[in-house]
């Protein structure tokens, strides 16, 4: 870290160190050099992260005993890791993400749920505050109590202060100073119908707290579970219904399953196999459409007979034999040849 703002080990800059850096890598004055840009911004980092106790601590961590490492691959690599890492440390101290798995009806209906998860939550010794109730506070030394630093170009939080500019020595035994400990939260949640494999949902305030913050967001990734009546794509909803033979060709009416519980269908006549029937808006919740639900399919399963008996038979051959005459008739009818020297 030191030795990329051109100072030995892992000291905080000199004021005059960082503002020469500064106006010598500023995108001012390197418009037509992109890596002066980076080298910029490497820059301004480094200085925040010396600047940041808490920051500068987690680098140092991170980089202990791997120094050749950091710095054989181009200096501020092992920075921009340890950078990130912190900054993903700080969003799941925040925001918080769970995965719950739902039945099919619980998707497509809605439901509430308790959950419980591992988050941070404010101390209960301190109320979150990360310092005893009579800590003597005082006017930060670093910013003068104005809670920010400035070293042309660069403004930042103070990082002794973390931008409330009063300095306590004194931490809270029980946090050590971050406000928050490790607990196990337990929330109720209403999931809204409708939801599917894969949606997130987010509820504010449900999640991780942070020192002195309000509590961060609750994330939660939906499962959906398989269901052995219906399947869904999008809002629509589709279900099989099996039926006879007789009733594919003669029509009929049958029960089919819906979500609201069983209704009575027409069959029209001589429906097809895998042929679809649709009930309007009775499928899925649509969220941010004009148009409220999806549909409801009815696909038809025709069961052709395996076993006849000979009545049965002995009325489909005559069927069978029916048809042939009658598609001769149609072809002889529409045979103008044929007419032609039946009248000649």
């Amino acid at each position: 870290m030191g030795p990329l703002l051109g100072i030995p080990g892992d000291t905080t800059p000199p004021t005059k160190t960082v503002e020469k850096l500064a106006k010598k890598y500023h995108p001012d004055a390197n418009r037509n050099n992109p890596s002066a840009k980076r080298k910029f911004q490497e820059i301004r980092e480094a200085y925040e992260t010396l600047q940041d106790p808490e920051k500068r601590a987690q680098y140092d961590r991170r980089t202990q005993g791997s120094e050749n490492v950091e710095y054989a691959g181009g200096g501020a690599d092992g920075f921009r890791y340890a950078y990130r890492t912190h900054f993903s440390d700080s969003f799941h101290k925040i925001f918080s993400e769970v995965e719950l798995s739902l039945s099919f009806s619980e998707a497509a209906k809605g439901c509430t749920k308790n959950l419980s998860f591992d988050a941070f939550m404010p101390c209960d010794f301190c109320h979150g505050r990360g310092y005893p109730l009579d800590a003597k506070t005082k006017v930060c030394p670093t910013c003068g109590g104005i809670g920010r630093v400035t070293i042309p170009p660069f403004t930042s939080t103070c990082g002794t202060c973390k931008g409330s500019g009063q300095y306590i020595k004194e931490y809270c035994m029980s946090c050590k100073g971050s406000g928050v400990v490790e607990g196990v939260k337990e929330v109720k949640v209403t999931i809204p119908a409708g939801v599917d494999a894969g949606d997130t949902i987010r509820v504010p305030g449900a999640g991780s707290g942070g020192r002195g913050s309000q509590a961060g967001s609750l994330f939660i990734k939906i499962k959906v579970t398989e269901d052995p009546v219906f399947t869904r794509d999008g809002a629509d909803i589709y279900v099989d219904s099996n039926i006879s033979f007789t009733q594919a060709i003669l029509g009929g009416t049958v029960d089919v399953q819906t979500l609201s519980g069983k209704v009575q269908v027409k069959i029209p006549k001589g429906v097809q196999p895998g042929q679809l029937l649709v009930l309007r808006g009775k499928g899925l919740p649509k969220h941010g459409f004009l148009v409220s639900h999806g549909d409801h399919y009815v696909r038809f399963r025709v069961n052709f007979p395996t076993v006849l008996n000979e009545r049965q038979r002995a009325i489909l051959e005559e069927f069978a034999q029916e048809e042939i005459n009658h598609a001769n008739s149609n072809s002889i009818e529409g045979n103008w040849l044929y007419q032609q020297l039946s009248t000649g």
